[in-house]
């Protein structure tokens, strides 16, 4: 049997067609694996390089740290400042004609060398008042954040028209200092006596 030219030509190609298939085949997961380590390779360098940005502001972030730490109040251990606070918020609910009906002190939280704790006020005044509170209380800085708020018109006889009412969860934050005495600020400490000779 003789083949011709023309056939051998056919051969030759299906051959190759056939192989070239089978090594597609045969090579199309070790192609998939490689592209997804591709695609991994990629998203840890991606990674690697975002740490190594927080890394380098390292000194910058610790310096913002440590101005955040001296700028909240100082406490000695062991003392209550829930009155302190109190009054304070008190006192700035005055100042802007806001009247708190009542409040709900939470315990002390610990987070890390920091310390929290959450008053919840119910209130009573107009919008105006409320804005100006919360202005004022925004201004004071990282010291104290307004959590949560509602405000809803006060109903009832003989409530004047505009008048609202809600409450709203303030957080503190504030630091235990070791070092600091228990003798709070308004008590002076004793004068010493004098030795006579």
């Amino acid at each position: 049997m003789k083949i011709a030219a023309r056939e051998l030509n056919l051969i030759f190609i299906t051959l190759v067609i056939i192989i070239l298939a089978g090594t597609y085949l045969a090579l199309e997961p070790s192609v998939q694996e490689w592209s997804e380590f591709r695609e991994q390779q990629e998203d840890l360098q991606a990674r690697l390089d975002s740490a190594n940005v927080l890394l380098d502001s390292r000194p910058t972030v610790e310096a913002r740290l440590s101005e955040f730490r001296q700028g909240l109040p100082s406490y000695p251990p062991g003392r209550k400042v829930e009155a302190d606070l109190l009054l304070a918020l008190e006192r700035m609910a005055g100042q802007h004609n806001l009247v708190l009906t009542r409040r709900e002190v939470d315990a002390e939280r610990e987070a890390g060398d920091l310390f929290e704790t959450s008053i919840t006020c119910y209130w009573e005044g107009d919008l105006d008042a409320l804005v100006r509170f919360l202005h004022a209380q925004q201004t004071q800085g990282a010291i104290s954040d307004v959590r949560q708020l509602t405000v809803q018109p006060a109903t009832g006889r003989g409530e004047a028209p505009g008048r609202l009412r809600g409450n709203f969860t303030m957080d503190y934050a504030y630091r235990r200092d070791p070092g600091e005495s228990e003798t709070s600020p308004a008590e002076p400490a004793p004068e010493p006596e004098a030795v006579q000779p």
